[in-house]
């Protein structure tokens, strides 16, 4: 799976901040792979981590990913269970 499509998000200086503006920003990228059988949260969460250098739990930028993560599976089980 291609995860590029958060590259956009990933290029903003506050991506992580979980900023409404940035969090609007994760989820048009969200929304144009959410439907993709393959998708995965945990593998979006991998590709995050590989592209920002976070490379243990401690590191500052984790605790961001795992919410973007979490994020992420609950919107993919919310489309699985209306559709």
């Amino acid at each position: 799976m291609n995860y590029n499509v958060f590259d956009p998000f990933l290029a903003r200086d506050t991506w992580h901040t979980n900023h409404d503006n940035d969090l609007f920003a994760f989820y048009r990228c969200l929304q144009k792979i959410i439907d993709d059988p393959d998708f995965s949260p945990d593998g979006m969460g991998e590709y995050i981590k590989a592209r920002k250098n976070v490379t243990t739990d401690g590191h500052p930028l984790a605790g961001a990913v795992r919410t973007l993560v979490s994020n992420a599976w609950a919107v993919r089980n919310y489309f699985t269970a209306i559709n």
